[in-house]
């Protein structure tokens, strides 16, 4: 039996798979960065702002369970001392956390297909329930983004077998943990 994607040559393929894949990266972008500071803060978006720019002026942060791991807010802080100080770069980060979600299903071509990838992919550009939270300032889009890519190193490395993938797994697993709590339930 032939199959859609067997009836189409692979160099289509190529061509078309990084064009849709760009489209992705750039409307998820743009719906993710549209208005961004346009809203007011949520009260957890407003503590993990604070933190992050007490950090940012150089009056440190002591880390504290509340604010859960503290990757988010030396992102922040890093963004703000960079970008300065605004609603829309102490969403920044996840919003480019968010983007960068949509594109990852690309490594699970293998697995899902190249349609199958695509499919993914258009559905975490659209979804709702990803959009909102990559437009918010809490570590629940980055602890996705962590997880789904661990997800792809632990399939490709059973289906590859190459060490590189344990390595980018351990790395995964860190920022998870430096991120927040869930990492346990995750591990």
């Amino acid at each position: 039996r032939k199959t859609l994607v067997k009836m189409v040559p692979d160099r289509f393929w190529g061509r078309s798979e990084c064009v849709t894949y760009a489209i992705f990266a750039i409307v998820a972008g743009l719906m993710r960065l549209w208005d961004l500071g346009s809203r007011a803060m949520h009260h957890d978006e407003s503590l993990h702002a604070w933190f992050a720019w007490n950090l940012s002026i150089g009056n440190g942060y002591t880390q504290n369970p509340m604010m859960h791991g503290p990757l988010q807010i030396e992102g922040q802080a890093a963004l703000f001392f960079l970008l300065g100080d605004s609603e829309v770069t102490s969403r920044l980060l996840y919003a480019i956390a968010g983007t960068v979600l949509v594109v990852l299903p690309i490594f699970l071509r293998q697995r899902l297909g190249r349609i199958g990838a695509i499919f993914v992919s258009g559905m975490f550009v659209f979804s709702p329930t990803l959009l909102y939270f990559s437009r918010f300032a809490r570590n629940d889009i980055l602890m996705a983004v962590w997880t789904f890519g661990l997800v792809i190193c632990l399939w490709r490395y059973l289906d590859e077998g190459k060490h590189r993938y344990l390595f980018f797994g351990s790395a995964l697993l860190a920022l998870m943990f430096a991120t927040k709590e869930s990492a346990y339930l995750v591990t």
